[in-house]
């Protein structure tokens, strides 16, 4: 079956969805929820609204997509109990350091995308954990979903339609770091979609603004993947939004599964909202077509020019009508310079003349990008299920008044009728009061048998109405959960890795390049390190660096890979290959993603969690089987786990992008490229460095503004430290790990505590 699935922000779009035909819906409670600012549901009406959706065959999956902090567990459990109780029909969820929690009941378990899961390894450290669907990054290819699917018995769902993240499956650190409000707490500011300027160019643009997607013309593609679940972003639009998308998406579906032939409006979806015009994404489409540089909002719909200004009066040439009160922009050269709403149009033969519209050059492209029929279309929509109603009533037997729904029934008994030959019931008084269903979610067909000359009293006949209701409901209700999916979580593994490698964690971990400088560095410390080397050092020069590496073994606790935070297609089987024959030079595995996690589990090696695996509480480590980790960068000096590390030292990675921005700002491709080494992006607040990691596919890390140094406040901290000394001088190197040895030192200027001591929203 392809689900499609729709995104439900309030109760109106919820409704929305139903009434426009989605088989699923995903919502969110007022905590732990990765839109928080959507109106979202709650405790007290989350199990109303999971009965409405099951009454229509709705399936309801509650996210639970934010990461959890340890004091924030026993509030997270009584949200999970409410929401079990309620009915819902899946989690959806993103710490799995609450699976102790979740497991506790038979709901099935989605791995979110938020967890980053885009290649068959990191499917399968989900399944083993007892996850029954992942939901897959955006950036996942074809080619790595044919395998997940031949692999796993997990279901999976596939974002078809919406806004794209510009960092990888939304892991983004930037607005934490801006403003505290965190994008793993739902509170995202989208500083991505702010201007700036590069190495490239002065000019400020949205360097960092991706299309919106749409994949409703890959929809037979996903089909012959057996994707199962087709997922629309938004929980953060309007109505109208949702039921467009849902709509088009359901054509879309039926014609796969039905043979159906019917036409897709592209027009509607662009009108609803649409960034750049749509691309087909990481999947199907290359940098220069996925990014949009010159508008960061909706560009709508276009629908004509203008021919003519005259004292603020425009005469537009149209291909369709518009109507007052829809919202239009004003566009050239694919920016925008304005926007209104239409007040008062008038045609013209065959152009439209617009009062007070404003002084914009001639030849300026009009877009529609709000619709007033569009909105008035899915406004106070409310669904309902047509029901079959007979009532009956016989001298001398008690009346009866049955309903189905389907193949479900229901009757309903009352008193005995009276005789009566001046009050006698009639199909007309007898419906009026059985038909009032008013506000309830049923439509019905009524059938009357009544014999001559008997009364029935209206408030008789609205009780049994208020009855058979009730109880045709309980019956529907009842029928669902009867074929709801249940799991039992007994055969799933409660800690995926458990092998317990030594790791001496009172040793300073050190990401670092391993050249004739360092080199020299490390042969002089008096203490040990634990070493991390990055795979991307490695790919060209990696015998060099083993022959290093012997001069300096000596000083050297134990050495560990650090692997790229994305493994797509023919690069995850570079980094495998690589592992297979080279496993023994490595003590460890330091993984920022669960695909990590598998190889070191794979070829039993110690495990290191990074910042990618975005450890907030102690369980996570648990969960996954490290014998190591790095806390969140997230987390206050108070929320830091003991038995985890500080990162403490070095340039924040805080997105990592799976476009080519050399591609976005030069107009190369991959046969032309013209990367010459690091660059920058700049906004008011400085500069971000941007680096690339290339295997057979190339991704890029960018970086936070401030490094790191906590040196001032070593005092204050507790546990060990992790330091990235990448790319560092060598004095600066030599004084940093002498400073965290001594547990003493002064952090650089324009520096950065990171949030150990402001936290985050």
């Amino acid at each position: 079956m392809l689900e499609v699935l729709a995104p439900v922000g309030n109760i109106s779009s919820l409704k929305v969805a139903i009434y426009a035909g989605a088989d699923a819906v995903y919502l969110g409670l007022d905590l732990f929820n990765a839109r928080i600012k959507a109106d979202n549901f709650n405790k007290d009406n989350i199990a109303y609204w999971v009965n409405y959706c099951h009454m229509f065959g709705v399936k309801v999956y509650l996210t639970f997509n934010t990461n959890i902090k340890q004091s924030e567990r026993e509030t997270f459990a009584q949200y999970v109990d409410i929401s079990a109780k309620a009915g819902v029909d899946a989690f959806i969820v993103t710490d799995l350091g609450c699976l102790d929690i979740l497991k506790q009941y038979d709901i099935p378990l989605h791995g979110s995308t938020q967890i980053g899961v885009h290649n068959l390894a990191g499917a399968k450290v989900l399944e083993d954990l007892g996850f029954t669907r992942v939901v897959l990054a955006r950036e996942a290819l074809s080619s790595d979903i044919a395998e997940i699917r031949k692999n796993t018995k997990l279901e999976i769902e596939h974002f078809v339609h919406g806004a794209l993240c510009v960092c990888f499956s939304g892991a983004c650190l930037m607005s934490s770091m801006m403003s505290g409000d965190s994008g793993n707490r739902g509170r995202c500011n989208q500083p991505c979609r702010l201007k700036y300027s590069s190495d490239f160019s002065p000019k400020e643009s949205y360097l960092l603004s991706p299309k919106d997607q749409c994949l409703i013309e890959k929809i037979g593609e996903l089909a012959k993947l057996r994707v199962d679940s087709l997922k629309i972003e938004g929980r953060l639009k309007q109505p109208h939004y949702v039921g467009e998308t849902v709509s088009q998406y359901r054509k879309a579906v039926d014609n796969i599964l039905q043979g159906n032939n019917a036409k897709i409006d592209y027009n509607s979806l662009k009108t609803a909202y649409n960034r750049g015009n749509f691309t087909l994404g990481y999947n199907y489409q290359g940098s220069k077509d996925i990014m949009y540089d010159k508008l960061n909002g909706t560009v709508g719909l276009e629908v004509g020019k203008i021919i003519l200004i005259s004292n603020g009066n425009a005469i537009l040439e149209l291909n369709r009508e518009l109507n007052k009160g829809d919202g239009v922009k004003i566009i050239r050269d694919g920016e925008e310079l304005g926007g209104l709403s239409i007040a008062n149009i008038e045609k013209i033969g065959k152009t439209y003349r617009v009062k007070d519209f404003g002084n914009y050059p001639v030849g300026s492209k009009i877009h529609l990008t709000s619709s007033v029929k569009q909105i008035e279309k899915y406004k106070n929509v409310n669904p309902k299920l047509s029901i079959n109603m007979k009532f009956m009533a016989k001298r001398g037997k008690n009346v009866t008044l049955k309903a189905s729904y389907g193949d479900i029934q229901a009757v309903c008994v009352g008193d005995e009728p009276q005789n009566s030959l001046s009050h006698s019931a009639s199909y007309d008084s007898v419906a009026k009061q059985l038909l009032r269903l008013g506000d309830s979610i049923f439509s019905a067909n009524l059938d009357v048998d009544i014999d001559d000359n008997l009364f029935i009293p209206a408030s008789a006949l609205n009780n049994m109405r208020r009855n058979l209701i009730e109880k045709l409901s309980d019956e529907i209700i009842k029928e669902y959960q009867s074929h709801r999916q249940r799991v039992e979580y007994s055969n799933a593994l409660e800690s995926y890795y458990s092998k317990g490698n030594g790791v001496n964690k009172e040793i300073v971990f050190a990401e670092m390049n391993i050249d004739a400088n360092n080199i020299d560095i490390i042969k002089r410390l008096n203490n040990k390190i634990n070493l991390v080397i990055n795979f991307s050092d490695i790919t060209s020069n990696f015998g060099q660096i083993i022959t290093n590496i012997d001069l300096i073994k000596n000083n050297i606790e134990n050495i560990y890979l650090k692997l790229p935070r994305v493994a797509r297609g023919k690069d995850y089987q570079i980094i495998d290959n690589f592992l297979s024959k080279n496993f023994d030079k490595f003590d460890g595995i330091l993984a920022d993603n669960l695909y990590g996690v598998y190889l070191a589990k794979k070829y039993g090696k110690a495990l290191i969690g990074g910042i990618g695996l975005n450890v907030f509480n102690e369980n996570c480590s648990k969960v996954l089987g490290l014998d190591y980790y790095i806390n969140s960068v997230e987390l206050t000096n108070k929320e830091i786990s003991k038995d985890g590390m500080v990162y403490a030292y070095g340039r924040l990675p805080i997105m990592t992008l799976m476009h080519c921005p050399i591609q976005v700002n030069t107009h190369c491709d991959c046969n032309s490229c013209k990367y010459i080494g690091e660059f920058s992006y700049y906004d008011r607040r400085g500069e971000y460095k941007i680096e690339r990691l290339k295997l057979a596919n190339c991704q890029f890390v960018l970086y936070n503004q401030q490094v790191v140094d906590v040196r001032n406040k070593l005092s204050m901290l507790n546990g060990n430290f992790y330091l990235n000394l990448r790319n560092s001088n060598k004095d600066e190197i030599k004084e940093v790990l002498q400073d965290f040895y001594k547990k003493c030192g002064c952090s650089v200027d324009n520096s950065t505590y990171g949030h150990l001591f402001r936290g985050v929203k």
